[in-house]
């Protein structure tokens, strides 16, 4: 789980955080059920080439239409791809209503929500939701993608990251920017601080962020069955590729070459597409803040995508001149910034 608009709503924070006397929680939580359920989403005869599921916060509306406006249903189905978008409930959310997110889902067919309160100690169970969908309702996907409704991921060029994938067992895969030597944070002030108790052990496995990854319809299903029997931990994509995939013995797949994250190399890739006609070699990002970017990206990006863009000289890192800063991650584990090639 990454810093970002799940936060939106601090008095999410005080609904169905599982205290320290629930640590042995599990997912298959008995009075679990989906609120909202598209289950036709995937009801096709043929292969699917990829369903991304968007965990998504409640409110964060003007987020998911920027998702929604840059590719429509119709036209991710063109590309042969899929997306719903993960929500729980928020009682007391000052930006929407129960009865919007369900005229919303009536109106786009793309919204799965579970009976849990929003809150960052809850994002293990959406995240777990997400995967229990797509192997219930979507087998005939070749991969699944998990991504954060605050990631920016140029559409058209999914289909490169996939085929770039040489996968030897499709049961077994997870590939995404890789994390390692993250530690847990043992500063109570912090808003990642993690007790003993929680977790024991002075360092996470290797897992990848939840910003965004790849993953198969039978991994969703190891995952989510292994769920059911694995002491529940609330940083979310530590628990679900790090814990869970470990015990799996997942291989992982790093796919960081794709990824910034800076939020200002995108505003700078931006830039140049819109005044030079420049290639953009960044794939996958943070939005930095900003709900429309998705849509403005990829709608940029358009002009690139029809072979209308001159190759930079210079990678976007050695010429972009706004601040970086670093999103991703947490703990003392360093992540180094890298040259776009």
């Amino acid at each position: 789980m990454i810093d970002h608009n799940e936060n939106g709503d601090s008095e999410s924070h005080k609904y169905n955080i599982p205290k320290t006397q629930d640590l042995e929680t599990l997912f298959n939580i008995p009075d679990f059920y989906f609120l909202l359920n598209n289950e036709d989403t995937c009801k096709n005869d043929t292969i699917i080439q990829a369903l991304i599921i968007v965990t998504s916060y409640f409110g964060n509306v003007e987020t998911r239409s920027a998702m929604r406006r840059a590719f429509s249903q119709e036209d991710l189905k063109q590309l042969n791809l899929r997306r719903i978008f993960l929500l729980g409930k928020a009682p007391t959310d000052k930006y929407t209503t129960q009865k919007a997110i369900e005229n919303e889902s009536l109106r786009f067919k793309d919204i799965i929500q579970g009976n849990f309160i929003e809150a960052y100690r809850n994002l293990t169970f959406k995240h777990v939701m997400g995967l229990k969908w797509a192997a219930r309702n979507c087998f005939n996907a070749k991969f699944v993608i998990k991504m954060d409704d605050d990631i920016v991921v140029n559409i058209e060029k999914i289909s490169s990251i996939l085929n770039s994938l040489r996968v030897s067992n499709h049961n077994k895969l997870i590939a995404g920017y890789v994390l390692r030597n993250m530690v847990p944070i043992r500063e109570p002030a912090n808003k990642w601080f993690v007790t003993e108790e929680e977790y024991s052990l002075s360092a996470y496995p290797l897992f990848v962020s939840g910003w965004f990854y790849v993953t198969t319809p039978q991994t969703c299903k190891n995952l989510v069955n292994l769920s059911n029997t694995t002491r529940y931990f609330w940083i979310d994509d530590t628990y679900v590729t790090g814990i869970l995939a470990k015990k799996l013995r997942i291989k992982h797949y790093d796919i960081k070459k794709y990824f910034t994250v800076h939020s200002e190399f995108l505003d700078c890739c931006l830039d140049d597409i819109r005044s030079r006609n420049l290639n953009c070699e960044i794939l996958v990002g943070p939005n930095g803040g900003n709900p429309n970017m998705f849509y403005e990206f990829n709608n940029a990006i358009q002009i690139c995508n029809m072979n209308l863009c001159r190759n930079r000289t210079s990678p976007i890192d050695e010429t972009c001149v706004a601040k970086k800063v670093d999103n991703l991650g947490r703990g003392q584990g360093s992540i180094n910034s890298y040259k776009l090639h």
